[in-house]
């Protein structure tokens, strides 16, 4: 396999591994989504919050979620743009663009926060698991 080949099959299964982690996160399975971290993955979604450990990504998404109790929406993350850059250690740093769709009874689906996202991907027992997450919304960093 050449380089360009062994790029591309990084580059189809790290997109596999978006859509299957988005979809447990959609689906609120916060503990199969903190399961696609590492035991000791941060997690900032929300600023000011880190989420450290899977038990704490649990708790944070659980708290995170709480505000939607009463309300019926349907919550999609779409991921695209990634850039994925092997590192020295073998990690992958990726860095993406993210949007939420908030659709809600009887109502046109909205855009929720368009966001720039980095994350450094690892390898445990041949499969990738999120080492670290960082979100950052595009409205706040047009206030700097």
């Amino acid at each position: 396999m050449t380089a360009t080949q062994d790029l591309t099959a990084l580059y189809a299964e790290i997109q596999h591994f978006y859509a299957r982690q988005m979809q447990l996160m959609d689906g609120r399975d916060f503990e199969a989504f903190a399961a696609t971290f590492t035991e000791d993955g941060e997690f900032s979604h929300t600023p000011g919050q880190l989420a450290r450990t899977r038990a704490g990504i649990v708790a944070e998404l659980r708290e995170f979620h709480r505000r939607f109790a009463q309300d019926p929406v349907v919550r999609r993350h779409w991921f695209n743009m990634i850039v994925a850059e092997p590192q020295p250690d073998g990690s992958v740093r990726t860095t993406y663009y993210a949007q939420v769709i908030n659709t809600r009874p009887g109502a046109d689906a909205q855009v929720g926060p368009s966001c720039v996202v980095t994350d450094v991907l690892v390898r445990a027992d041949g499969a990738l698991l999120n080492q670290s997450r960082q979100v950052r919304q595009d409205r706040l960093l047009l206030a700097h």
